[in-house]
């Protein structure tokens, strides 16, 4: 199976918000204390302003019938001097999804590398995200990817 990358268009945002969905059940079931049943992080509406909005970069896989079977969603951020924080451009990788029936094909490597481009072309220092601990599939891809851990956040749960 042939697989391209290339810029979401308007008439991927259906089939974007089905892997949306997927990827919030999958929330749910890691954490069903912070995240509810059913919907996604985002609606058919905001992912086609999305695929408009330039500052947006929203990478999609699709098979020889133009079929998306992932994506990455990712905003190029300028980070202003403040203190002692130094300024920089990065990349926020937003979110990420490989269709379920095709993970560990090599589809989201080939994604990632394509972002990763997308992030050194328009001059980022960095390309970050962030992922849940309890998705141990994701943190070990990520890994696989190149990616380090930057920092972490930890929680009391009361």
């Amino acid at each position: 199976m042939e697989i391209n990358i290339r810029r979401a268009e308007k008439k991927d945002a259906k089939r974007l918000c089905e892997l949306l969905e997927t990827i919030a059940q999958l929330h749910h079931e890691g954490r069903p204390d912070i995240y509810g049943a059913g919907g996604a992080k985002y609606g058919i509406k905001d992912v086609q302003k999305k695929i408009e909005n330039a500052d947006e970069i929203i990478l999609v896989a699709v098979d020889e019938s133009d079929v998306v079977l992932g994506y990455t969603m990712s905003k190029i951020i300028d980070v202003e001097e403040n203190g002692i924080l130094l300024g920089y451009r990065k990349m926020y990788i937003d979110d990420v999804c490989v269709d379920s029936s095709f993970r560990k094909s090599g589809i989201g490597k080939k994604l990632m590398d394509a972002t990763k481009l997308e992030a050194e072309n328009a001059g980022c220092h960095l390309a970050e995200l962030n992922v849940w601990a309890f998705n141990e599939n994701a943190v070990n891809f990520y890994k696989s990817c190149g990616m380090t851990v930057q920092r972490m956040y930890m929680e009391y749960v009361l």
